[in-house]
C-alpha cells in the first residue's frame, strides 16, 4: 500500500477555488478507480491559531491511498485526471508529490 502526499500551491484566491472545486467534482469517481483506498483533500484549518500550525496560503493537500505503484501510475493517466489537469490549466503554481510507503 502506498501513501501519497501532494502539496497544490495555488497563486491567488480565485485560481485556489477552482483547483479545490476540481477535485471535490472528481472525488466521488476517482474513489471507485481500480486500487484506490482513500483520495482525501485538506486546506488549512483557518478557525484558530495555533504556534506549531504553519499556514500556506492557497494550498491544497491530497492525501492519497493506493495499493500499487501501478494503480496510482494509472490514475495519473485516467480520464478523470485529464478532465482535472484541464480544468485547473494555468491555476496551478508548484505541486510537490510525496510517495511513501509503511515503514512499521
Amino acid at each position: 500500500m502506498l501513501t501519497v502526499v501532494a502539496e497544490i500551491l495555488c497563486a491567488e484566491e480565485t485560481n485556489f477555488v477552482r483547483v479545490l472545486e476540481s477535485f471535490k467534482k472528481i472525488r466521488p469517481r476517482v474513489l471507485q478507480e481500480a486500487g484506490c483506498y482513500g483520495y482525501d483533500i485538506y486546506i488549512d484549518d483557518l478557525s484558530g491559531e495555533s504556534a506549531m500550525q504553519a499556514k500556506v496560503p492557497y494550498s491544497i493537500i491530497m492525501y492519497e491511498k493506493w495499493e500499487t505503484r501501478q494503480d496510482l501510475e494509472t490514475h495519473m493517466h485516467s480520464v478523470n485526471m485529464k478532465a482535472h489537469q484541464e480544468a485547473i490549466q494555468g491555476a496551478v503554481l508548484q505541486v510537490q508529490v510525496r510517495i511513501l510507503e509503511q515503514v512499521v
